[in-house]
């Protein structure tokens, strides 16, 4: 009865058990790539970045914009000062008189307004600011394309350790079955035993290359959790099929763009152009407008704010101007510093197009190399199947042997290595290109 009951309620709690189970999430490139632009801390601190460069611009804004304050004071004088005052003013000629001056509290309470009239420094820095905005933009580009090629990179690793997986999986099958006939054969006095310890060898090796694969496909995969900013501990599944190019379409569209990297040098040379205009315009006068409204009560009782209290107004209202004349050529050796930023950037310009230039026609040729060398070898693999089917229905009818068998079989491994270098190969000088010629993007497309 009580193994009746424990019975039922395992049954109920089976349910919920399965339930718990995560699930599976299944993710094509471009989901992977989605994923990864949404989630990874990346790409949200390089959002933070541009939030502070927001501020910043609010920052400059505020220069320019009035500014308000208020204050008050209240002061007690425990003991006031003595001055000594010549008697001629008491008419006591000759005798000094020691007198307090003052009230024994003091109160006061004002507001001041300044605005800045004309200040040209303060309106290039909000200039500068929009720049900074810009150059945290394009920053918070570059982090997503370098996410994007890392994660492309991750997700065809992955692609070609499963079909590795899938390739020595099918060859143990092979192998197999060559166990099973050559073990009738032996049986029946048709084979000998080295024929049959020979294929008991090669299985045990296909069996070690197998687990080799596997355990290859799981770190890949973490990996590619990794670069996703996925759970770890959540199961995830990719597309296992690489047939073909990954990036057949979208590399036909061979329209170079400039890389992100050299826009972020011209924005940087504009930023510094920005900042030599600012530095010579610091030789210009600065006007201001200051107004200042208050009042103030003086008397020997400590409550200020009773109705018998006299609060005395005074106000004032000024216009500044500032005029720099000698600031021991600071500002010179500024503005020859930031001409010389400026002749610096445009070098860096020219050897980032350079840089673009060869890495673009670099990995054009690679790109063309390896996808004709992925053709060259995936028709050197069927080549190979298709010898190895052959000499395996003569091996069955007797008319070659075994060795010879073996011999084709690891000629066909070795073509399907092959194989599968030339796939990591191609897809990496398709990512290559993709970069090289700033269109990462379109992987998300």
């Amino acid at each position: 009865m009580k193994c009746s009951a424990i019975y039922q309620w395992l049954l109920l709690l089976l349910p919920s058990v399965i339930h718990a189970q995560p699930a599976e999430h299944h993710f094509s490139l471009k989901d992977a790539v989605h994923y990864a632009t949404d989630y990874h801390p990346g790409i949200q601190r390089s959002s933070y970045e541009l939030d502070k460069y927001n501020q910043k611009f609010r920052e400059q804004l505020s220069g320019y914009l009035p500014q308000i304050k208020a204050d008050a004071a209240y002061t007690n004088n425990l003991r006031l000062i003595t001055q000594i005052i010549p008697g001629e003013f008491l008419g006591q000629p000759g005798q000094d008189q020691a007198v307090q001056f003052g009230t024994k509290y003091n109160a006061s309470a004002g507001i001041e307004l300044t605005q800045t009239v004309i200040d040209f420094e303060k309106i290039t820095g909000q200039k500068l600011a929009r720049q900074s905005r810009r150059i945290g933009l394009l920053d918070k580009q570059k982090a997503a394309e370098q996410i994007v090629y890392d994660v492309s990179t991750a997700y065809i690793a992955a692609q070609v350790t499963f079909l590795q997986q899938e390739i020595v999986n099918e060859n143990v099958q092979r192998v197999d079955t060559l166990l099973a006939m050559v073990q009738i054969q032996l049986d029946n006095g048709f084979a000998g035993t080295l024929d049959l310890k020979r294929l008991q060898l090669e299985r045990t090796s296909l069996q070690t290359q197998l687990q080799s694969a596997q355990m290859e496909y799981r770190q890949s995969i973490t990996l590619l959790k990794y670069t996703m900013a996925y759970p770890l501990e959540d199961a995830l599944s990719i597309d296992a099929q690489l047939a073909q190019s990954t990036y057949g379409p979208l590399v036909g569209q061979r329209q170079p763009r400039q890389p992100v990297e050299y826009q972020l040098l011209a924005a940087s040379r504009d930023l510094s152009a920005l900042r030599h205009k600012q530095a010579k315009l610091s030789y210009l006068p600065k006007l201001s407008f200051n107004f200042k409204y208050g009042a103030l009560a003086q008397q020997n009782h400590p409550n200020v704010l009773r109705t018998t209290a006299n609060w005395y107004p005074n106000s004032l209202a000024s216009l500044n101007i500032s005029i720099p004349i000698f600031d021991g050529n600071f500002k010179g050796s500024r503005v020859k510093q930031l001409q010389l930023e400026q002749l610096q950037i445009e070098l860096d310009l020219r050897i980032s197009s350079l840089q673009q230039d060869k890495d673009l026609s670099n990995a054009s040729h690679k790109l063309d190399a390896s996808n004709a060398n992925m053709v060259t070898t995936k028709q050197s693999m069927a080549l190979a199947a298709d010898v190895y089917n052959i000499t395996y229905a003569q091996f069955q009818y007797g008319y070659t042997p075994l060795k010879e068998l073996l011999d084709m079989h690891l000629q066909l491994k070795e073509t399907q290595t092959a194989y599968l270098r030339a796939i990591v190969e191609a897809q990496s000088a398709e990512l290559q290109w993709l970069k090289a010629s700033g269109n990462l993007a379109l992987i998300t497309k």
